[in-house]
């Protein structure tokens, strides 16, 4: 057993995807055929990051990642981004992992992919871990989409384990499409064998799937089942269904860095990944990886961007005015209701204690789920409640298919003023990064830091920045991609339908 590391069923150690490429899902919505996906309003960007496809690693990057790592190990220091050397069969290059574990590749940090095997023998594809969808595809040898053409295609007529399931298919999302068929097969992931898998294999696939944007051939989604177009059980979903986890549980560590490596762990997650404790969401409804979200904060202020960014009156004062509001705590007069903040702490602790004991009169709900184990963390700051107290509560996700945050137009207009950010384009400069102070997001009760590090997307082959804050037109809650996750180890339960976030253990890496 791997030190640290939480379940391993006894066996050996131990991007929807809004955004994955670079932007063009402005929001990823999975559907079945028939369903529409609404155009983002004009005012919306799409912004296109061109990469370069990767096949096999350096040998002299193993050798120095090899030497680093027994250094360290010499020394008692175990880091996280100096993962153990990935074997690859010389026949079939495919990925040789502890039990569990996957490793991803980061690609210039809008997505992540790692390697899957489907069929008897082996077809191994890379597939993109999807928390924002629900539905595995690759792509078919059928299909003759550019998109398909340019990546692997998988062959049923090879393997011995295929079953057809004689379903049609089919996905959109916010900008493309995937059409295809449903099918059945064995499906090898993290050491994990998976019989009888169902997914789909594709016939077609819009542009939007080709290279350089996508560099990953399928997608392998991990949100629940009600999610799922078709009705097709997820692959995590069928994991625990025949125990072949120990626990329902997976855990993401997201690495920074174009090329940099970050890790997927299926059934538990790994104590040496991030620092302190697991702060506990409870999954408002179990279909995304949703939770409650109270506010947006920028640096030490207490006004609330969340309700701020809803009064036209504020969005269109003097900036000036406005940072002097934000860096002062001073509260911004507005003829609307909603712009007034809460005054007195007293104030707000009794209307927590007050919201907390009705909805929990005997103080014991917590204890009466003992999976994960119960989070007895103090609160990392306190909270200042939106004034508006009749609306009803806004709500995140949890996207690692995502590339960066998305959230209301008001409120990514009134950010954007703030960072020096262009709203339509995203474009800033990168000689501000070193004046601009974190935003603090609340989610389930708890304050998260997002520093610039991560909501400012630096261009590594341009040397350009953009913000990482854009406005969706149509989601109805608020998409919080890799540029939140990677500042945080993020535990996903699906048995108790809770997200666990803790920073991540594991030094940035810059351009």
């Amino acid at each position: 057993m791997a030190a640290g590391r939480h379940s391993t069923n006894g066996k050996g150690g131990g991007l929807r995807v809004s955004m994955l490429v670079p932007l063009f899902f402005l929001f990823l919505a999975p559907a079945l055929v028939g369903a529409s996906t609404s155009e983002p309003k004009k005012g919306g960007r799409v912004v296109s990051i061109p990469l370069q496809r990767s096949f096999n690693r350096n040998s002299n990057i193993l050798v120095a990642r090899r030497n680093a790592r027994s250094i360290l190990e010499k020394k008692g220091k175990a880091l996280m981004q100096l993962v153990p050397d990935v074997d690859f069969d010389e026949n079939t290059h495919d990925v040789e992992p502890d039990f569990g574990q996957v490793r991803l590749t980061d690609a210039t940090d809008t997505y992540y992919y790692g390697v899957i095997s489907v069929g008897s023998p082996s077809q191994n594809f890379t597939v993109t871990f999807d928390t924002g969808s629900a539905n595995m595809w690759i792509p078919g040898v059928r299909c003759t989409s550019k998109a398909c053409l340019q990546h692997n295609r998988y062959d049923h007529d090879l393997s011995s384990t295929y079953q057809p399931l004689n379903g049609q298919f089919a996905i959109q999302y916010g900008t493309g499409e995937v059409r295809g068929f449903t099918s059945q097969d064995t499906v090898k992931v993290g050491g994990i064998t998976i019989k009888d898998q169902p997914f789909a294999e594709t016939t077609s696939e819009d542009e939007v799937f080709e290279l350089p944007d996508t560099e990953f051939d399928g997608l392998f989604g991990l949100a629940f089942k009600s999610l799922s177009s078709g009705g097709l059980v997820p692959p995590m979903v069928k994991m625990i269904e025949e125990s072949l986890v120990d626990e329902p549980v997976f855990a993401f560590a997201l690495s920074q860095g174009h090329r940099s490596f970050g890790e997927l762990l299926l059934g538990g997650y790994n104590e040496l990944h991030y620092k302190g404790e697991l702060r506990w969401m409870r999954v408002a409804r179990a279909k995304y990886w949703q939770v409650t979200m109270e506010g947006v904060w920028y640096g030490n202020g207490k006004l609330n961007l969340l309700t701020l960014g809803k009064d036209q009156d504020i969005a269109k004062m003097p900036l000036d005015f406005l940072m002097s509001a934000l860096a002062d705590n001073v509260p911004v007069v507005s003829n609307r209701e909603q712009a007034k903040l809460l005054d007195g702490e007293d104030r707000v602790k009794a209307k927590l204690k007050k919201k907390a004991k009705e909805s929990d009169p005997d103080g014991d709900l917590d204890n009466k789920r003992r999976h994960p184990p119960v989070d007895k963390s103090p609160r990392l700051k306190k909270l200042l409640p939106t004034s508006n107290e009749t609306s009803p509560e806004t709500s995140a996700i949890m996207d690692t298919g995502t590339s960066f945050l998305l959230g209301d137009p008001t409120t990514i207009q009134l950010i954007s003023r703030i960072i020096g950010a262009d709203f339509r384009t995203g474009d800033m400069s990168c000689a501000r990064l070193h004046d601009l102070k974190s935003f603090w997001i609340s989610l389930g009760g708890y304050k998260f830091e997002v520093a610039p590090e991560h909501y400012v997307y630096r261009d590594p082959e341009k040397k350009t920045c953009s913000s990482a804050w854009v406005p969706s037109y149509d989601s109805p809650f608020w998409v919080l991609g890799d540029s939140f996750l990677r500042a945080y180890y993020a535990v996903f339960d699906m048995k108790d339908k809770k997200v666990g976030l803790a920073p991540i253990n594991m030094p940035l890496r810059h351009f």
